[in-house]
C-alpha cells in the first residue's frame, strides 16, 4: 500500500473530478448552519443540566444517572444510525427530525415534573436523536461534494461546529445573567428549529443520495457489514480511534479539576472549554485544505502526535493559567480529528455504500473511549494523584499514536481519486 510520501497531493489527483455539479453558496450555507446550530444544543446544555437537576433536589447519584442514559442512549444508537442513513436517501428530512426531537426533549425538561420517571426517558430519547447528527452531517456533505472536495467541504462546516461551541457558551453567559437555568432548556428547543430548518436549506437536487452512501457501481448491492470488518485497515483505525479517546476523554474534566485543587477561579474552568474550541475553528478549515495537499495519514498522524505532549505536559505545571494555555493543543488535535476521520471513512468505503456504517462504528469506538477513561481516571486520581494520571494517559494517548502511524496505509490513492465514483 501506497504511503503519503509516495503519493502527488491528493487535490491534483482528484482534479478532473473533483466536481460532478456546481455546489451552489446556498447549499454551503445550509450545511454550514446545520453544523453551527447542531453544536449549540450540545454546547449549551450539558454543563447546565446537572445544576438544573440538584436545584430540583435530585442526589448525586441520581444526577449521574440521568447523565449516562444521556450518553447511553448515543451509544446504543451510534451504529445503527449509520446503518439507517445508508438506506433512508431522504436524509435531510431526518437530520430537521433528529434535530426536532432533541429540541422537544431539553424543551419538555422544565415543563414536566422533576421525576426520575419523567426526565431519565428524555434525557435517553435525546441521547437516541443526537447519534444521528454525524452520519447524517457526514453523509449530506459527500453527498454534495463527492469524495474529491469531502475533505476541503467538511473542514468548513467542523469549523463552524466549532464556532457553535462558542456561540453556545456566549448565549448560556447572556441568558443566566437575566433568566433562570430553566431558560437554556428553552433555547435549545428554538435552536433545534434553526437546525431543522438549515437542512431545507440544502437544495435536494445537489445532494447525490447514492453518492451520500459512499457510493456503489450500477445494480451491486451494498457491502455486507462483516466485510467491513475484515478490511485490516477498518481494524486498525478503530483501535486506534478508541485508545485516542481512552487518553483523550477524560483529559478536560482532569483539567478542570486539578484547576479547581489549585485554587483556580470559575473564569479559568471555562476557559479550559473556550481556549480549545477558539483554536479549533482554524484548525478545523486548515484541516480540510491540507488532508487534500498532503494525504489524511500525515495530517491525521499530526493531530494524534500532539495528544501525549499535551498529556505530559499537563503534570510538568502546577499553574492554572499554563494550564489553560496548554489546552490549545487540544484544539490542534480535536480539530484536526473532527476532520480527517470523515474523509478516511469516505476513503475505505468508496463504492461499497457503507460510509455510514463505518462513520456510526468509529463513533462507537470514540463513546467507548469516552465511558472507559473518565471511569478509569476518577480511581487513579484518587489513590495515586493527578501527575499519575496525567502519566498514563499520556502513554494510552501515545500508543494509539504508534499504532496509527506504524500501520494506518494512506487512504487517498492515486487509483480511488482518479477513476469516477460512479455513474451519475
Amino acid at each position: 500500500m501506497a504511503t503519503a510520501l509516495t503519493l502527488p497531493p491528493c487535490s491534483s489527483m482528484a482534479r478532473p473530478h473533483q466536481q460532478r455539479h456546481h455546489l451552489s453558496m446556498r447549499s454551503r450555507l445550509g450545511l454550514n448552519a446545520a453544523n453551527f446550530f447542531l453544536a449549540e444544543i450540545g454546547g449549551v446544555v450539558a454543563p447546565f443540566l446537572s445544576k438544573y437537576l440538584i436545584e430540583c433536589g435530585w442526589s448525586d447519584g441520581s444526577v449521574g444517572m440521568a447523565i449516562a442514559l444521556g450518553g447511553l442512549g448515543v451509544f446504543l444508537m451510534q451504529a445503527p444510525a449509520g446503518f439507517l442513513v445508508d438506506r433512508i436517501r431522504r436524509r435531510r428530512t431526518l437530520l430537521a427530525v433528529a434535530s426536532l426531537m432533541v429540541g422537544l426533549c431539553f424543551g419538555l425538561l422544565p415543563l414536566l415534573p422533576a421525576s426520575w420517571k419523567c426526565l431519565d426517558p428524555l434525557l435517553f430519547l435525546a441521547g437516541m436523536g443526537r447519534s444521528f447528527f454525524t452520519p447524517l452531517l457526514g453523509a449530506l456533505a459527500l453527498g454534495l461534494a463527492g469524495h474529491a472536495g469531502l475533505n476541503c467541504l467538511v473542514g468548513t462546516a467542523q469549523s463552524y461546529d466549532h464556532a457553535g461551541n462558542l456561540a453556545s457558551a456566549v448565549v448560556a453567559i447572556s441568558l443566566l445573567a437575566w433568566l433562570p437555568v430553566t431558560s437554556i432548556f428553552y433555547a435549545v428547543a428554538v435552536v433545534s428549529v434553526l437546525a431543522a430548518a438549515s437542512a431545507f436549506v440544502i437544495r435536494a437536487d445537489e445532494v447525490d443520495e447514492e453518492l451520500a452512501c459512499g457510493g456503489r457501481q450500477k445494480g451491486r448491492p451494498a457491502t455486507g457489514f462483516l466485510t467491513l470488518l475484515r478490511d485490516r485497515r477498518v481494524a486498525i483505525l478503530f483501535a486506534a480511534v478508541a485508545l485516542f479517546h481512552l487518553a483523550n476523554a477524560p483529559v478536560m474534566p482532569l483539567v478542570g479539576t486539578y484547576i479547581a485543587r489549585l485554587g483556580g477561579t470559575n473564569t479559568q474552568v471555562a476557559c479550559v472549554v473556550l481556549t480549545a474550541q477558539a483554536v479549533m475553528v482554524p484548525v478545523a478549515w486548515l484541516a480540510g485544505r491540507f488532508g487534500e495537499r498532503w494525504g489524511r495519514k500525515p495530517v491525521l498522524a499530526l493531530g494524534f502526535a500532539v495528544l501525549p505532549l499535551r498529556i505530559v505536559l499537563y503534570s510538568l505545571t502546577d499553574s492554572p493559567w499554563m494550564l489553560v494555555a496548554l489546552q490549545t493543543l487540544d484544539g490542534i488535535g480535536a480539530g484536526i480529528y473532527g476532520v480527517v476521520i470523515v474523509a478516511i471513512c469516505a476513503d475505505l468505503t468508496r463504492g461499497t455504500g457503507r460510509f455510514n456504517a463505518l462513520q456510526g462504528l468509529i463513533a462507537t469506538a470514540l463513546s467507548a473511549g469516552g465511558v472507559i477513561g473518565p471511569a478509569l481516571a476518577g480511581f487513579v486520581v484518587q489513590y495515586l494523584g493527578f501527575a499519575a494520571a496525567f502519566y498514563l494517559f499520556a502513554a494510552v494517548a501515545a500508543v494509539a499514536a504508534l499504532v496509527f502511524v506504524l500501520f494506518m496505509p494512506e487512504t487517498c490513492q492515486r487509483s480511488a481519486i482518479s477513476q469516477p465514483i460512479a455513474d451519475h
